[in-house]
């Protein structure tokens, strides 16, 4: 395997079982014990797993066994970041209950709160660039040289993140900027990758597996874009029939990608630099109350190979990239009041600024984060930096235990049930445990390892072959050995639910699973949390009118559950706060 490979599959098996030795690694690769601990080095410096003795972890897992414990400890943290700053800046702020907390708070305190890239409620301004604009640009200049470099068939990718509205303004602007100067002959296949490169990775491949005729990959920022590159190289296509485009040029990486003159061909570069300082001076005016727009614009460009050298300098003794500062700050797309931020430097400065980052593994964010540093130091301002990365990950597995916790009431003794693949339906197993004349049929291989030894509860597997990046059995024999069972529930799950696109998914053998699963059964019981709602994934599984009940958790709008309602769809909302409390008092 390549190095991309490894590290899709060491992460893959991270996340089913949160332990990996060096030894599976080798297996597993086809590596030497060499190649696994440089390729465990290199995860570990972007924070994704934590190396021990001969392997590595999860790094929620080496700080306290129950995660709803972990999220109390590390919000308590956060809030007492509050106690000592005079202003609050929000990195990448997303709609979490940490976050909110953390908003409440400061409120309360009447601390000044700046966001970056994306609004919050109760900043008094945003720091981020125009985020439509930028891909109306990148969106042109595809459409105007895809076809002198591809051809006359156009196939696009669009690696997106639907949680992030600044991601989502920059694929609307793309895609309209396509329109706009490629009126026809193309195609346009967007999908969620969640800014993730590993996530970006997995569906990316999904996608060209399915779509084998992409030649056109757009990601909404680096990992995004450089993952599906990889993802690109992984299935066997030619870099010299393919172009690649992104937004952001945030790190060396993709600067070095972007001046190889590889199909790494264009991006809107972001300047993370710029904003870094931005943030500084407007933490600087709010802390003396100065009146500030909603949102300061901060500068863009769209930079190519031939141009990236106008923007950015490669350094001679190290080989890193410095940014061309009097050409970043000047740029026509910054707004006005972007250049009178620096208009409160001869007042007092505040003495400590808090920072909340939530996305610390990106190059973007180690960027802004090292650029603040440097800058509020040489202002003689105290930073001071608390990382939320995984208060949203932690969440979304509370949610997803309460909905598995919800959806086991559903079930009664003398029951036959279908559990599909996926980490609810995993806990949902944990909670029948004990239970007495059940029949599971499952195709998950967690489900089968919780269940297994229960004397109470039938196990029927289903066959197939093992898809590792969900410990899924998928496949003809999978299908096959559903096709003539019969089950008075099945409990599904998907990485989308749409109003209009229905249940959907991002691999198309799964999704083939999941389609006979709900055929096999009498009533069909969908679990979701509320971010995969109103999500379209890759190909879709089933129409909503086969659903006969969603189990979701308190996330979901009021709008979109009346919608579900009236598609004659029964919504059950699980209480995720008990599960919360029971936790943390056995911790």
């Amino acid at each position: 395997m390549i190095p991309g490979q490894r590290e899709v599959a060491i992460l893959s098996a991270l996340q089913q079982r949160g332990v990996v030795t060096v030894s599976e690694i080798c297996a597993m690769c086809q590596c030497s014990p060499v190649t696994a601990r440089r390729d465990l080095e290199r995860l570990e410096r972007q924070g994704l797993l934590l190396r021990t003795h001969g392997g590595a972890m999860l790094p929620n897992l080496a700080r306290q066994p129950s995660p709803s414990a972990n999220w109390h400890i590390a919000q308590e943290t956060r809030t007492a970041l509050l106690d000592h700053c005079d202003v609050l800046i929000i990195t990448s702020p997303e709609d979490t209950l940490a976050l909110k907390l953390i908003l409440e708070r400061a409120h309360r305190k009447g601390i000044p709160i700046i966001a970056e890239s994306t609004f919050c409620e109760g900043a008094i301004t945003t720091i981020s660039i125009d985020d439509y604009r930028a891909g109306l640009e990148l969106g042109r200049w595809v459409g105007l040289n895809a076809p002198r470099i591809m051809g006359d068939k156009i196939e696009i990718l669009l690696v997106t993140a639907k949680q992030l509205p600044n991601c989502e303004a920059r694929a609307r602007g793309f895609a309209e900027g396509l329109h706009s100067t490629l009126p026809g002959g193309y195609t346009l296949l967007k999908v969620n990758g969640e800014a993730l490169w590993h996530r970006s990775h997995q569906i990316a491949v999904d996608a060209l597996m399915v779509h084998p005729g992409i030649n056109v990959v757009c990601g909404v920022n680096d990992d995004s874009a450089l993952a599906a590159l990889e993802a690109c190289r992984v299935v066997g296509r030619d870099d010299r029939h393919l172009l690649v485009v992104s937004f952001g040029l945030e790190g060396d990486r993709a600067r070095d990608a972007l001046s190889s003159g590889g199909p790494f061909k264009a991006s809107i570069a972001m300047f993370p630099e710029v904003v870094g300082r931005a943030c500084v001076d407007a933490a600087i005016c709010a802390y003396h109350r100065c009146a500030l727009p909603r949102h300061i614009v901060t500068p863009h460009a769209l930079v190519t190979c031939e141009s990236l050298e106008q923007y950015y300098r490669r350094e001679d003794q190290n080989g890193a990239w410095s940014v061309n500062w009097p050409i970043a700050t000047r740029l026509s797309s910054a707004s006005i009041a972007y250049t009178l931020l620096g208009q409160c430097h001869d007042r007092p400065k505040p003495r400590r600024v808090g920072v909340v980052v939530i996305f610390s593994e990106h190059d973007w964010y180690r960027n802004i984060q090292r650029a603040m540093r440097t800058y509020a130091h040489s202002l003689g301002i105290h930073l001071q930096f608390v990382d939320a990365s995984q208060d949203a990950e932690q969440e979304i597995d509370m949610l997803k235990r309460s909905i598995g916790r919800a959806a086991a009431e559903m079930v009664h003794p003398g029951n036959t049930i279908i559990l599909d693949s996926g980490r609810t339906t995993a806990y949902l197993a944990q909670h029948l445990r004990g239970r007495q004349n059940i029949t599971v049929i499952t195709n998950s291989v967690p489900v089968l390892a919780e269940l297994g030894d229960e004397p109470g509860i039938t196990v029927v597997a289903t066959g197939g072959t093992l898809r590792r990046e969900s410990m899924a059995l998928s496949g003809p024999a999978a299908e096959a050995s559903l096709y003539d069972l019969r089950a008075d529930k099945a409990f599904i799950t998907g990485t989308g639910v749409s109003l209009d696109f229905g249940l959907s998914n991002t691999n198309i053998q799964e999704a083939a699973v999941k389609l006979m699963m709900v055929k096999a059964a009498r009533e069909v019981i969908l679990l979701a949390d509320h971010t995969k709602l109103g999500v379209e994934s890759l190909v879709k599984v089933a129409p909503l009118q086969m659903i006969h009940r969603l189990v979701t958790d308190a996330g979901i709008s009021p709008q979109l559950r009346w919608a579900f309602i009236e598609r004659g769809i029964e919504v059950t909302t699980a209480d995720g706060s008990a599960l919360i409390d029971e936790n943390a008092r056995g911790s």
